[in-house]
């Protein structure tokens, strides 16, 4: 589809010029003499470019172009002038237009001009597509769950968003939605239409993690052959999330220190300092306090992290989630997967209500996942339910009684007695002594065996 280009201008043999040459480029033009009429096509046409004169017979071609600022979304303007000066041309930009040219010009020049003005515009409607795809799909009801913990996570976030905080600390298990919650931030707050920019410290050689973070200038190392930004640079003005940042080396982290607490660092070969405007958000599954006592974390880099700092909680501690998410994941991964999955016995949703989660959501989701794919006649068939710990034994409640399904090719006592003393200890809101009196064992015993399988907080 060819893009449409509004030209205002009053000279009409110049007018008719452009319209001829832009015409023959394959673009499809329209013309106006006067800044108000202009205003008025654009306003119906919504065209994808204007080039606009600074003098026009009714009003000033900046005042126009503040009026097209003022439309929901400005096209890009090209401003031409016979009076041009560096004065107007600062003014014309800072107001919002895409260039600035000065009458007399060659017709190639204007033609180079208005094509890296409309790939300018085509790449950020691409951009905002995909913000705004981002922004749906994580929303704040993709934190799934009623449970009082998930309603105080939310609460935070929606205190978080109005705001721009710039640091953000962000705790938690193995699974829990740590990159999530991230996300959900970003995307809900003030800087959503500008990058988000995931690292993982833990994925990537400390040799290279320093050029990825920083970036490098060409020749700072062997195989550095060109200036290449780093992930703080490229998100300038947005997020930069860095995951699993309780792996971070502490040489590395000697060095992020100043970028998180000033906003400046310097690329890896590099002499001068850049300096960014960026939220940093960290994420790690670790006791950051126990590893700065230990030596393993910088103090001075935790207490700049640690401004806003919330925890994620894990899944065993909101189990009244488990059904909500499950219905969830079985609904996503029918249509993932093209399966019509419908029943969910009660013994697998009781055998995950009673599971703990050690892999938390992504435990759960992954489980489902594999059930779904396997499973036939809209059933998520038991058989193909397999925990963590390598089974798919399942405990069920019975009037007075529990009812424990073993496979037999799988009949381990082992596996057997955890899950006999773990619902044990549901039962009795994993209250010790009653737990300890209800199996018979002294509250010793049931420590010790609580302790092997790290049921002990």
């Amino acid at each position: 589809m060819s893009s449409l280009i509004l030209i205002i201008e009053d000279e009409r043999l110049l007018s008719k010029q452009l319209q001829k040459a832009l015409s023959q480029e394959g673009y499809f033009v329209v013309t106006s003499f006067e800044g108000g009429e202009g205003l008025q096509i654009a306003k119906r046409e919504n065209p994808d470019l204007i080039i606009l004169d600074l003098k026009l017979p009714d009003r000033d071609g900046l005042q126009v172009l503040k009026d097209l600022s003022g439309f929901e979304q400005m096209p890009p303007t090209i401003m031409m002038t016979a009076h041009g000066s560096v004065e107007v041309a600062v003014t014309a930009i800072r107001d919002g237009a895409y260039d600035f040219i000065e009458k007399p010009f060659p017709l190639d020049k204007l033609k180079v001009m208005v094509r890296n003005a409309l790939r300018t515009r085509e790449l950020d409607n691409s951009l905002s597509a995909v913000a705004m795809r981002a922004q749906e799909k994580y929303g704040f009801d993709s934190l799934i769950g009623k449970s009082e913990s998930i309603k105080e996570i939310i609460d935070l976030f929606t205190k978080l968003t109005e705001t721009d905080p710039k640091t953000i600390l962000i705790c938690g298990e193995s699974g829990t939605g740590k990159g999530l919650a991230a996300k959900i931030l970003h995307f809900n707050g003030t800087r959503k239409q500008s990058p988000f920019i995931e690292l993982n410290c833990a994925a990537i050689p400390e040799t290279l993690l320093e050029s990825e973070l920083f970036g490098h200038e060409a020749g700072a190392f062997t195989d550095a052959k060109k200036l290449k930004k780093g992930i703080l640079e490229q998100a300038d003005g947005g997020t930069v999330f860095l995951d699993e940042i309780g792996d971070m080396s502490l040489s590395l982290q000697a060095k992020l220190v100043k970028a998180v607490e000033e906003r400046s660092f310097r690329r890896v070969g590099g002499t001068r300092d850049i300096t960014v405007d960026i939220c940093v958000m960290a994420a790690t599954n670790h006791d950051l306090k126990s590893l700065v006592k230990n030596g393993g974390f910088r103090e001075d880099l935790y207490h700049r992290l640690n401004v806003i700092n919330f925890e994620m909680p894990s899944l065993r501690d909101r189990r009244e989630d488990i059904p909500l998410i499950t219905d969830y994941f079985v609904s996503y991964f029918n249509l993932d997967l093209n399966k019509n999955i419908t029943i969910i016995p009660s013994e697998v949703r009781k055998t995950f209500l009673h599971y703990d989660w050690p892999g938390n959501v992504r435990e759960l989701r992954s489980t489902i996942e594999r059930a779904v794919l396997l499973g036939e006649d809209g059933l998520l068939n038991p058989k193909y339910v397999k925990l963590e710990d390598g089974d798919n034994l399942k405990v069920q409640d019975g009037d007075d009684k529990m009812v424990i399904d073993v496979p037999l090719d799988d009949a381990s006592l082992y596996k057997i007695e955890r899950k006999v003393i773990t619902k044990a200890l549901d039962l009795h809101n994993w209250n010790q002594t009653r737990t300890a009196e209800m199996l018979g064992i002294t509250r010793e015993v049931l420590r010790y065996r609580m302790k092997k399988w790290g049921l002990l907080s």
